[in-house]
């Protein structure tokens, strides 16, 4: 499993009055031929996500086409769960429609963020989105701080969904507090309405790990394969992407010394930390989306793994 890097595709650069900079967690849409659509998250004049597209052509990435500077969806009202931001996450096609489902972020209070997912539907091959108000999952028993960036993908006649879990906020001082989450599993029958109960499949591997985000995931054949991100290593404090495999697609077992020769790069955009992985295939391979340094504040790359 030898990934190489192409390199950064996009970042945004004050392309519009509300594209200012970034482009997190990006999401690939196939349209034809090696031609994808690729949606994001980036950020207006006050760090407040927004959810745009553009195309590439896998043979030559670099190449951006039809970028869209204008929000494809907005952010919510006051009061919406999310109304101080949202971005991608997931995204499928199904009875053709293009479900795409997001992480919509609002303040819990001065210091600490909220999140939870949320699902746009588009009916016109993903060129315009109408996105439900309320989120699709949030808080609950199982998640008692928030439940967000949900991989989905539908198997075995239901939707199966990986996404990340927040157990608790640890205080480190009087204003500074940090999340601790993990990666758990849910399914439905619709993709809109989803089990209430879930259950852990990536867990926390030592005492100095305490964020396992982004989960990706594909089948392929019988096994299941999902790569994600995580941070809160002994000597490493960023982000990392880390694999892990599973015969049914509940039980996992961590393999990230698969992915040690993928790491920052010297210097440059991914230097810092790499996280937030998309794999898709196409051909008989696998592609990456990514994002490096500052959570997706420095744009997002492609990589690929032939099969």
């Amino acid at each position: 499993m030898i990934w190489k890097k192409i390199g950064k595709i996009f970042c945004a650069d004050n392309n519009s009055v509300s594209m200012c900079t970034g482009a997190r967690a990006p999401v690939a849409l196939h349209l034809k031929d090696d031609i994808y659509r690729i949606y994001f998250g980036a950020y207006d004049s006050e760090m407040r996500g927004k959810i745009y597209s553009l195309e590439i052509r896998l043979s030559d990435p670099h190449n951006i086409q039809n970028l869209i500077t204008k929000p494809i969806i907005e952010r919510g009202s006051v009061g919406f769960y999310d109304d101080n931001g949202i971005i991608t996450s997931s995204i499928l096609n199904y009875a053709n429609k293009i479900y795409l489902y997001t992480i919509g972020f609002s303040i819990k209070n001065k210091i600490i963020f909220d999140t939870a997912s949320g699902l746009a539907i588009s009916i016109d091959g993903g060129k315009s989105f109408k996105k439900y108000l309320g989120p699709v999952i949030d808080r609950s028993i199982y998640d008692p701080c928030f439940a967000t960036s949900p991989c989905v993908i539908i198997d075995e006649k239901k939707f199966k969904m990986w996404y990340v879990s927040c157990d608790r906020w640890g205080r480190l001082s009087r204003n500074n507090y940090r999340h601790f989450y993990n990666i758990k599993y849910k399914e439905s029958k619709d993709g809109i309405h989803w089990n209430i109960k879930s259950k852990i499949s990536i867990d926390y591997s030592n005492s100095y790990e305490y964020a396992i985000s982004r989960p990706a995931v594909i089948k392929d054949d019988i096994i299941y394969k999902m790569w994600y991100s995580y941070r809160g290593k002994k000597g490493t404090e960023t982000y990392r992407i880390g694999y892990a495999e599973s015969s049914d697609g509940i039980n996992w077992i961590r393999r990230d010394d698969l992915m040690s020769h993928f790491d920052v790069s010297d210097s440059g955009w991914d230097s810092e930390m790499m996280c937030y992985p998309f794999v898709f295939n196409h051909k008989e391979k696998l592609y990456m989306l990514y994002n490096g340094n500052g959570y997706g504040k420095t744009g997002f790359g492609l990589a690929t793994m032939e099969r």
